[in-house]
């Protein structure tokens, strides 16, 4: 999991950001929008109708948050994103999933090369 310091904690901080760009695939919905704090700031947040269980909604936010601490060196400063898994995230393994949004992030250009 990120350090408190590396992610959106306050709702306000979701709003912000949810009111930037968005973009969705097969695996996540990605709110991104660049922010005033230099180092970049990441949430994770899941819906109940995705996943229905409590143990799935956990094993999501564990998928995603591994990903992003391998990938969180390569996100360009003042970088702000929300991640939203989907219910399709839970049949991949965790290096698919960092490979996927890797190529994702940078396709949408918030991985600095």
């Amino acid at each position: 999991m990120l350090s408190r310091d590396k992610r959106l904690n306050l709702k306000i901080s979701f709003s912000f950001v949810i009111k930037g760009q968005k973009t969705e695939n097969s695996f996540y919905k990605i709110f991104f929008r660049q922010g005033d704090v230099v180092q970049p700031k990441v949430g994770i947040a899941l819906k109940k109708e995705y996943f229905k269980l409590a143990v799935d909604r956990n094993r999501a936010r564990r998928l995603t948050s591994k990903a992003m601490e391998s990938l969180y060196p390569l996100l360009k400063e003042k970088t702000n994103l929300i991640l939203m898994p989907k219910a399709e995230i839970l049949k991949q393994s965790s290096e698919e999933l960092t490979e996927f949004l890797k190529k994702e992030l940078k396709r949408i250009d918030l991985i600095s090369n």
